[in-house]
């Protein structure tokens, strides 16, 4: 009976999977594919390691030698050879990425993955950029022919590598999709900066700031919703001169009228993406020593978007991580120069309100007159179903959208350029500041804060990007799509930037650049604990370290809980002995995840989140302030007056401590009010097409939005540490995962367990082949 009841679980399960398979992934819907689902991930054998492979190739020579953790270093003659190597072992490694990535860009997702790409598609061809990529490409070849060559010479190397591979060693994505690899295209290496610049820049929350910019007065709104809190940390130090075309805040065209309510839905921006970057010196380490650390926080998926690698030719020596599609290092050092990056938020999406009338189809009045839209169709062909035709509607300021009712331009400047690519193939040869600066000049997106540091001790901040230049007074929300709009941008030479500082040291932990009256960022700075427990830790007169280093980007105490400990001596003057409040005034503020005040906590944020949408609703508003701006209204101010609307701090604070006891109870503790292990500190690192059953659980790592390691919806999917003495780099590094892309491969979550401690890898940055230890793999290209 047993056997019976277990077999007859077995088919259930089966069928289940069968049928969810079938309704969600295409290539998954037979008994076959599922057997190759879970056979040899199952049915191809992993790429065979042969000690060492001699490749025949034209006009190419250069080594490749494969480490242990799947880490390549790649010795060529010339730089040519140096890119086609690189194109080899990003494609032996991440090609599936690669592939979904520039087809996503295209909008041509689901000719790979089905009628699951359909909405994604849609989305990205009304940009167009898989012909603006053609653009930049054939200008590249025109004014940068030695940099053409390099992309020409990766994509040979990619392709090649391709058509060599047998199908048995394909990665298991292909078998699982039913879908087969197409050739790259050099101007591919453009859609993959989109991607990024897309993943880091494009808001669709304007509707709801234009909303809080007519209800709200300034005075209101500057305390809830400012877009330069007081007192907050800034990557320059004072006295920066600020950019051009200052002023204050207004809204520059009116949406919501007296009592209005917003029924305009804003897909949901997430504020957690960033990254943290220091660089210190001077009187913080020892004498000349200096330190370069770099976290980036993404979304955590396997693979994740970085590939680390070493590139070494006559003329080109550097360290790092690449993105696979790119073959350039966006963070890391070469001989004399490190840097690092952060997402810098800037506000590079405008939506312009359009006005129409039912009357004149397809027009919309702009500068005078009225305008004639243009309608082009696009054909989205859908792996095992029907092609959808889309019809794409643009006006002179961009595509045309609608929210309900209203009609906007969309403009996404990233869409206009990818010179990314061009600033990294210089910054790569960078020597010294001033070739650093040059690097940068031409950069575009996505806005980074890149900080600086080089052999001789010096270290340095650019907030580097095009900044579109805004009209006066702009504060957000949507622009006057009836009239010419400014053209321009911020010039580089006006951008926040640093040099040498006096206090040793800068930080960038996507904080506001400086202070300034001058509207940069649709983020509406809301990232200030990060920014301050960095500074306080390197601040602390401590005379600093590697391991010190190492410990600050495993740092777990959020500075918040200061603030909730002065809400309480403001609020509850007698707090309950032995109740979770009397721990949190006890309490230090480190997320320590099996300790009940870091459970405890985390309740209270989850709480806190609810409270600002409550406090929204009470003042008519779509978009709650963030938990930054809801605490210093409630430690700094009584109540707010709206008009006739009053809100008591009091109050919010009362209901608050309230939603949190019952958080607590319902989500996070036991019938004895224990906290449940392993529940409130827990998350998954899914598989990169959010497959079932190959995700990665978690537990047990503290960390929140407002720790420097940020565990929360972003997590930090590389860590680096560079340390310059006595005129050498050298430099530890670690990715979240592991260097490949096939979950049939010993490299793919190699790293994990190393990561989860920041047991960082030194790296093996050596001109001399002969040093380098470890190697599994070696693969030479000749000419035979």
């Amino acid at each position: 009976m047993k056997r019976i009841i277990i077999v007859a679980t077995l088919l259930l399960l089966t069928g289940g999977w069968l049928y969810y398979t079938t309704c969600n992934f295409s290539g998954l819907n037979t008994p076959q594919q599922l057997a190759n689902y879970k056979h040899g991930i199952l049915s191809p054998s992993s790429i065979p390691l042969e000690g060492k492979q001699n490749i025949d190739a034209e006009g190419i020579s250069a080594a490749v030698y494969i480490d242990s953790l799947g880490i390549p270093s790649v010795y060529a003659t010339d730089n040519n050879s140096l890119a086609y190597a690189v194109g080899y072992v990003h494609a032996r490694d991440r090609y599936f990425q690669m592939e979904l990535i520039a087809h996503t860009v295209m909008g041509r997702l689901s000719e790979m993955i089905g009628e699951s790409g359909i909405r994604s598609d849609e989305h990205w061809r009304i940009f167009g950029l898989e012909q603006r990529a053609q653009s930049m490409m054939d200008s590249i070849t025109v004014q940068q022919p030695e940099l053409a060559a390099y992309l020409n010479a990766y994509t040979k190397g990619v392709n090649d590598y391709m058509q060599k591979e047998e199908q048995r060693h394909r990665d298991p994505m292909y078998v699982i999709w039913g879908y087969a690899p197409h050739v790259w295209k050099p101007t591919y290496s453009f859609l993959i900066q989109w991607y990024m610049s897309h993943d880091l820049t494009f808001y669709d929350d304007y509707f709801k700031k234009q909303e809080i910019l007519e209800k709200l007065p300034d005075t209101l709104r500057q305390i809830l919703y400012p877009s330069s809190p007081e007192n907050a940390p800034t990557i320059i130090p004072a006295g920066l001169r600020e950019p051009v075309l200052t002023g204050a805040g207004k809204p520059m065209v009116e949406l919501f009228k007296s009592g209005s309510r917003n029924k305009y839905p804003s897909k949901e921006t997430n504020r957690s993406l960033g990254s943290n970057s220091w660089v210190v010196g001077g009187i913080h380490t020892a004498p000349g020593q200096l330190f370069l650390c770099n976290d980036l926080h993404l979304f955590l998926v396997s693979p994740n978007i970085f590939y680390e690698l070493q590139l070494q030719s006559p003329s080109l020596h550097v360290y790092g991580y690449t993105i696979p599609g790119i073959p350039m290092v966006v963070t890391g050092h070469n001989e004399n120069i490190s840097w690092g990056i952060t997402n810098g938020g800037w506000d590079v999406t405008e939506q312009y309100l359009l006005k129409t009338d039912p009357a004149k189809k397809d027009q919309y009045w702009f500068n005078g007159k009225w305008e004639k839209t243009e309608k082009k169709e696009e054909v989205i062909h859908v792996k095992n179903g029907a092609s959808r035709h889309l019809i794409v509607t643009n006006t002179l300021l961009g595509p045309l959208q609608k929210k309900d009712t209203v009609s906007y331009a969309l403009k996404w400047h990233p869409q206009q350029s990818a010179m990314a690519v061009v600033s990294f193939w210089k910054l790569m040869r960078a020597a010294d500041w001033n070739d650093f600066r040059e690097a940068l000049r031409t950069y575009d997106y996505p806005a980074q804060n890149f900080t600086y540091g080089d052999i001789l001790g010096n270290m340095g901040v650019i907030c580097a990007g095009k900044m579109p230049l805004k009209p006066a007074g702009y504060a957000g929300g949507l622009l006057d799509g009836t009239q010419l709009p400014l053209q321009g941008y911020v010039p580089f030479d006006s951008l926040p930037q640093v040099y040498n500082p006096k206090q040793g040291y800068l930080v960038t932990a996507n904080q506001e650049p400086l202070h300034t009256a001058y509207y940069f960022s649709s983020r509406w700075f809301e990232d200030l604990y990060r920014p301050r427990r960095i500074n306080e830790v390197i601040a602390s007169g401590k005379v600093l370290d590697a391991e010190d280093m190492k410990q600050l980007q495993l740092d777990i105490v959020d500075l918040s809980v200061k603030d909730l400990q002065l809400l309480l001596q403001k609020y509850v003057p007698a707090i309950p002995p032995g109740s979770n409040w009397e721990l949190m005034m006890k309490w230090d503020g480190k997320l320590d995840p099996e300790k009940k005040e870091a459970v405890f906590y985390r309740a209270f944020l989850r709480a806190a989140k609810q409270e600002g949408k409550e406090l929204a609703a009470q003042l008519d508003l779509k978009q709650p302030p963030y938990f930054d701006q809801l605490v210093n209204f409630l430690l700094h101010y009584d109540h707010l007056n709206n008009g006739t609307q009053q809100v008591d701090a009091k109050n919010c604070f009362t209901r608050l401590m309230q939603l949190t006891d019952s958080t607590y109870k319902d989500r996070y503790s036991d019938a004895a009010g224990n906290p449940i292990k392993g529940k409130a500190y827990a998350f998954s690192i899914p598989q990169i097409t959010q497959l079932p059953g190959f995700e990665m659980k978690l537990a047990g790592l503290g960390g929140n939005e407002n720790t420097v390691n940020v565990n929360y919806e972003a997590h930090p999917v590389i860590r680096t540490l560079i340390q310059i003495k006595d005129s050498a780099i050298v430099s530890w590094m670690v990715n979240a995962v592991g260097q490949t892309g096939r979950v049939n491969n010993a490299s793919y979550a190699q790293q994990l367990p190393d990561w989860e401690i920041n047991n960082l890898h030194k790296t093996q940055f050596t001109r001399d082949r002969s040093k380098l230890h470890a190697i599994s793999d070696t693969i030479l290209f000749s000419h035979h």
